[in-house]
């Protein structure tokens, strides 16, 4: 079962903000692996400050590395919705990893499959796990089935 967790306000603005002005603009980065067409990767811009995070829509896991020895803890904040449906959230939550620079933690997850179904996500630093958002990355939008 997934823990849920209260987005701030203002992370929550964030997210909407650029996961509408992303699928307004069609603009999706993905990589896909040549050896397994079905794997596709959807990652943060690397060496942000506050960490940098990859969602991998072949098995519904987001890994999230800390990039920097500053005492803080890198999380991804994010939302799965359904474009289909008038971009209606289906779950949200966070991944935090809080072992410290250079180490990496994945989360995995279940998110309902579709064409239509979407992952929108942030990476934000804290001190501690309810901590403010710091340094907060651009939002990066991936499709939960692929494509």
């Amino acid at each position: 079962m997934m823990s849920m967790k209260k987005i701030s306000h203002r992370t929550r603005r964030l997210l909407a903000a650029v996961g509408v002005s992303a699928i307004t603009a069609g603009t999706v980065m993905a990589t896909t692996t040549p050896a397994s067409a079905a794997v596709t990767r959807f990652c943060s811009p690397p060496f942000a400050k506050a960490g940098y995070a990859c969602f991998y829509s072949s098995d519904d896991r987001i890994e999230v590395l800390d990039n920097y020895a500053d005492g803080l803890r890198s999380v991804v904040v994010w939302y799965v919705a359904d474009n289909a449906n008038g971009n209606k959230i289906l779950d949200r939550g966070e991944c935090h990893n809080a072992k410290g620079a250079g180490k990496t933690v994945t989360c995995d997850y279940d998110f309902k499959e579709g064409r239509s179904i979407f992952i929108n996500f942030a990476v934000v630093a804290r001190n501690g796990a309810n901590g403010a958002d710091q340094d907060p990355t651009t939002a990066t939008l991936g499709y939960v089935s692929g494509r």
